[in-house]
């Protein structure tokens, strides 16, 4: 009996501790979750009870320079459903199917999923939110959001791109400046019960969003209308795959306009191909023809290898390295000016002046010009160009780039290189951007022009522009020509390789003594006929600049600000002697004679020149004086041989005279043959024989 009560005593003093024991670790155990994790279980807790929605900030507005509005945000509703409220899924599917137009099956899963809110369709229209919201729906409501919107339809799509379901910038100026338009995403949170009820007077936390930030563009949307409506015409009236238009303020390197056709709107852009959203004026390359030549004539002023005045003779062709140039003009333009190679873009006269130049001087300008690099212009997809590499270019490559082939350029950089010449010779970067501010008009970033690189002298630009005047006075430009307006430009034609299709391109500048305005039309693969830039790209450039003049209010020329129509008497200066002299008497020689001085090589003492002594030339010629070792690049001052076949001894030495070459004839009448042919180049001073019948 005493053992039973010591067994039962041993038993419940045993079961005594187990329950103590239970009782310490489960009063440990809720003092750690009640005291000690109190904040972490609270937080789950929370979590579980609280749906959480991310609110959008509004897009900031894109404006143009006036303040005028070409994107901004407006409210758009978006379809969500709360699973655990939805009490007939099958039928909420089908129902919203037929108004959402989206496939049955797949709303139905997300309207099944495990989650405490899914998104159905986000950002709907108003017709399809109203219905919606009438059928009444358990489970299913809705959340704002913001919508992107283009006012003015395609005006300026591939400039302004376009911004995705989930505001975030795809293309052009929506993507480069996304984080400045973007914003920051606030959150809204709302209390709810275990089957997912909303708590009344439960707790409710709203974080606003911080709206994105508004860019004011270069572009005039006056402008930009002008530019696009002109490229709409051309497209009509001819036929080729695309064009563009861009201008530019050559003082600040703010771009005015710049339209592609064809174009797409960006409210709808997934209605139309990909290849459609790209900017052509940014992102495709294409080869310039004679609009390279300012280049050209830059280069050759500024290095002194070529003067206004200088004689050239162009027989129809020339030959390089054993090959065929042809000029654009059958039988060739015959003796003329370099005032006169510009104005009739003559081909091999230019391919002289880039022999000239030489390779490693040419290729130095054209790099200074920006081509071959991006312009840094902050557009997405901005393409380089194609240029050989100094190496690869070779005699026949130096001749063709002369005149704007075998290089590729893209819009951008062409009318860039081209604004240096109008402001002075100061390449500038470009820009689309005048500016940022916050939503409370705040200036963030103001963009201020920024010069890159000084590539030519005031001087030489100012001679270039007035020759570049000669082409819309007496050249290919003349469609061009405004009432009270100087204009400077050039035209360009390249034909694709082995077929009928053409880019004619002009680029051009007003008021030409001091441009406030340079524009440059391209139309890509053109086949329709007429198929010169003279008369496809000129009249459209005409028709741009006619209506940009009075909206910028650019005011005409006065009648008594009019230069004289009648040109200075160009005169005639006999060469000077100045081999074996010093370097400062030889220049003083030759500047009393109104001559320019190019010089080759380094010392003092002249050794050779060109034009050879008592060759007679025009007032303001260039004269190439070499100095000892510096003579191996008198082959670049070659001189092309004219055709003198039918020609009287006066008139074929007048024109040697000229040229810097020098004659020598057999027999009498007129001639019948010559030695070196025409075409053949030979060094200035050399004599042609001729033979008389």
């Amino acid at each position: 009996m005493r053992n039973l009560r010591l067994e039962t005593k041993k038993r419940i003093n045993f079961l005594f501790i187990i329950l103590m024991a239970v009782m310490l670790f489960l009063l440990g155990r809720f003092s750690w979750i009640q005291i000690i994790s109190n904040n972490l279980y609270q937080e789950k807790a929370l979590g579980q009870r609280l749906r959480e929605l991310k609110v959008e900030p509004k897009r900031g507005i894109i404006y143009d320079k006036n303040g005028v509005e070409l994107a901004v945000s407006a409210s758009a509703d978006t379809v969500v459903a709360i699973p655990k409220e939805i009490k007939n899924p099958e039928e909420t599917a089908r129902k919203l199917s037929e108004i959402l137009d989206q496939d049955q099956d797949e709303i139905y899963k997300r309207i099944t999923k495990k989650a405490a809110a899914v998104y159905i369709s986000r950002k709907i229209g108003d017709e399809q939110s109203k219905a919606i919201r009438e059928l009444n729906l358990s489970g299913i409501t809705f959340t704002e959001e913001t919508k992107r919107f283009y006012p003015k339809g395609m005006l300026a799509s591939h400039l302004l791109g376009f911004s995705g379901v989930d505001n975030q910038g795809l293309q052009g100026i929506e993507l480069s400046y996304d984080n400045q338009l973007k914003g920051n995403p606030g959150r809204i949170s709302i209390e709810s019960d275990a089957v997912g009820r909303k708590i009344p007077e439960g707790i409710k936390d709203y974080k606003a969003p911080d709206d994105g930030n508004n860019i004011y563009l270069t572009i005039d949307n006056v402008l930009q209308y002008i530019a696009e409506r002109e490229l709409d015409k051309a497209l009509t009236e001819h036929t080729a795959e695309a064009a563009t238009i861009v201008m530019m303020d050559p003082n600040t390197g703010e771009i005015l306009a710049l339209a592609n056709r064809p174009a797409y709107d960006p409210n709808n852009f997934a209605e139309y191909s990909p290849g459609l959203w790209r900017n052509r004026a940014v992102s495709d390359t294409y080869e310039p023809g004679s609009t390279f030549k300012i280049i050209t004539t830059a280069a050759g002023l500024e290095e002194g290898v070529v003067h206004p005045n200088d004689k050239f003779f162009d027989p129809g062709y020339i030959e390089v390295a054993g090959q065929i140039i042809h000029c654009w003009k059958h039988g060739g333009h015959g003796s003329q000016t370099f005032a006169e190679v510009v104005q009739n873009s003559c081909n091999p006269g230019f391919v002289q002046v880039g022999q000239r130049l030489g390779k490693e001087t040419f290729y130095k300008y054209i790099k200074a010009f920006g081509f071959g690099d991006k312009t840094d212009i902050q557009f997405p997809g901005e393409a380089k160009g194609l240029m050989y590499t100094l190496p690869q270019i070779g005699p026949v490559e130096l001749a063709t780039m002369a005149f704007g082939h075998g290089v590729s350029v893209t819009p951008i950089q062409l009318i860039t290189a081209v604004s240096a010449v109008a402001n002075g010779g100061q390449l500038l970067n470009p820009h689309l951007v005048k500016e940022v501010r916050s939503t409370d008009g705040k200036l963030i970033k103001k963009v201020e022009p920024e010069p890159i690189r000084k590539v030519i002298s005031e001087k030489t630009a100012r001679i270039e522009r007035e020759l570049l005047v000669g082409v819309v006075e007496n050249g290919s430009g003349q469609a061009t020509k405004l009432d009270g307006y100087e204009i400077g430009g050039k035209t360009g034609t390249a034909k694709y390789y082995g077929q009928r299709k053409y880019n004619v391109s002009f680029v051009g500048m007003l008021p030409a003594d001091k441009p406030e305005l340079v524009a440059l039309v391209v139309v890509y693969g053109l086949t329709s006929e007429p198929h010169y830039a003279s008369q496809v790209a000129v009249p459209i450039f005409h028709n741009v600049i006619k209506d940009a003049v009075r909206y910028l209010e650019i005011p005409p020329k006065k009648e008594n600000e009019d230069k004289e129509d009648e040109k200075e008497h160009i005169k005639r200066v006999k060469v000077p002697n100045v081999k074996n002299l010093s370097l400062s008497v030889a220049e003083e020689m030759l500047v009393d004679q109104g001559l320019k001085v190019k010089l080759e090589g380094e010392g003092d003492i002249i050794v050779d020149q060109v034009p050879n002594p008592e060759v007679v030339v025009n007032k303001g010629s260039t004269v190439i004086l070499f100095f000892d070792g510096a003579e191996k690049n008198k082959n670049r001052y070659k001189v092309t041989v004219p055709n003198l076949k039918g020609m009287r001894v006066r008139e074929a030495a007048n024109i040697m005279s000229d040229l810097g070459l020098r004659l020598r004839w057999q027999g009498a009448g007129e001639v019948v043959k010559q030695q070196p042919v025409a075409g053949k180049t030979v060094d200035s001073g050399d004599y042609i024989k001729v033979w008389l019948e």
